[in-house]
């Protein structure tokens, strides 16, 4: 994708801001500040489009789609449609289907995605709204001063200069920021290892219900299962980084081996055909530092990554990538950009991860799990519901946080009854 007729080339001085990074993060912070009309040069290391791995979109994010003005494409592209989320527990076999509430902010369904379409989709939104998108262009050093931040990239083998009044990190999982100026701090005991590809003919629910998301969760791990358009299927089996290292043969096997040893999901690929090689990710918990700084601030998995039993990523990478884009265009107003000017576009951020990584450190409770499963109360069920569905970055008021305290306590009450009765009560994070 080259840069849109009539915007200026990157040389000193023209931008108000560089955007490292072209996924999700980067194109909805780029797009929305090109749409308040300031200046963004974009950065991206790939050609798009590229294989990517979270194809699971949460309710909450078409409202931002729509306000970014791409929502109406993303209909039309002719996605899965989901409207609901199934959870499985082998050790009990009881199985909770959730469907996504018609009284919230956000819509009662939301997208299943190819993400090389997806991704592709939103960096051609950005660049038709103005973004100055340059790909295949990798960011090899920055420098801030008084001014502004200088940005050195190479792009097929040649190399770039350009300087803006500010930066933002959508770099994901490279951490441009953490790397250079900062450090990551993995998640104790979410060390976790993925193995996932996409089949074709597997098996299909009918109706409303075709869309739906299932987690699978057995002995050794936890599968998601996530119906695509045009009878594709991703399938993901999640599990310890020691169960990968302590296999002796090689990944397809042990591929082969988790769904032999989840028996709903070999049932369900009966008839199914592998159409993609097995993708491998590693080490996919963690928290990047600094969050802002100044003249910069990070967005999406270049702020933190976290497992995605919720598929929480391209949510979390889109809102605070509209964040973003708010603070830094006030920030552009007023011509202040030091680190503290930042400081609530942070607490925004860490107060709507905070109820996430909670939800996903409990998760792999059996205790928490199972009452997780059967809400006592219609009103514990909502407030369920508003975190699967991506609510946690609006503020909550204390009828939810008072139900999710509900469901905590229940989860402790039901640890104490499972101990007495003999039951595992040790975390699955021990995988």
């Amino acid at each position: 994708m080259s840069a849109p007729a009539g915007h200026a080339a990157a040389v000193p001085g023209v931008h108000d801001v560089i955007v490292v990074g072209g996924g999700p993060a980067g194109s909805t912070t780029g797009a929305f500040l090109a749409r308040a009309g300031r200046r963004v040069l974009l950065f991206e290391r790939e050609p798009f489009p590229r294989f990517h791995v979270g194809e699971s979109l949460l309710p909450a994010t078409l409202p931002i789609l729509e306000r970014m003005g791409a929502l109406a494409t993303v209909a039309e592209r002719g996605f899965q449609v989901k409207y609901g989320a199934t959870f499985h527990d082998q050790e009990s076999d009881f199985q909770r289907t959730f469907y996504f509430l018609t009284n919230k902010p956000w819509p009662s369904y939301s997208y299943q995605v190819r993400r090389a379409d997806f991704d592709a989709l939103l960096l051609e939104h950005a660049a038709k709204h103005g973004v100055d998108v340059r790909q295949r262009a990798t960011v090899e050093s920055v420098a801030f001063d008084a001014d502004g931040v200088s940005v050195s990239a190479r792009r097929d083998g040649l190399p770039i200069t350009a300087r803006a009044r500010f930066l933002v990190d959508a770099s994901g999982r490279d951490g441009l920021i953490a790397t250079k100026l900062g450090h990551r701090e993995r998640i104790p005991n979410l060390g976790k290892v993925a193995l996932f590809a996409h089949f074709r003919g597997a098996g299909r629910l009918p109706g409303r219900d075709e869309g739906n998301i299932f987690i699978y969760v057995f002995q050794d791990g936890w599968f998601w299962w996530i119906p695509l358009a045009n009878d594709l299927t991703s399938l993901g089996c999640v599990m310890h980084a020691r169960t990968v290292r302590g296999w002796p043969g090689q990944l397809d096997e042990l591929y082969a081996e988790m769904i032999r040893r989840c028996p709903r999901v070999a049932h369900r690929l009966v008839g199914g055909e592998r159409v993609t090689e097995i993708h491998r990710v590693a080490n996919f918990s963690y928290m990047n530092e600094p969050l802002v700084g100044d003249r910069f601030l990070a967005v999406g998995d270049a702020i933190a990554f976290v497992d995605p039993i919720f598929s929480i990523g391209v949510h979390i990478a889109m809102q605070t990538g509209e964040l973003a884009a708010r603070a830094v265009d006030r920030a552009l107003e007023d011509g202040r950009f030091m680190a503290a000017r930042f400081a609530p576009y942070q607490r925004t951020v860490e107060r709507g991860l905070g109820p996430l990584f909670r939800f996903i450190h409990k998760y792999y409770e059996p205790a928490f799990f199972e009452v997780f499963l059967r809400p006592k109360t219609r009103w514990v069920l909502e407030a369920v519901l508003s975190v699967l569905s991506g609510g946690t970055f609006m503020r909550m008021g204390w009828g939810t946080r008072l139900a999710l305290a509900v469901l905590f306590a229940a989860a402790r009450m039901n640890l104490w009854a499972r101990r007495r009765a003999g039951r595992p009560v040790e975390s699955r994070l021990e995988w």
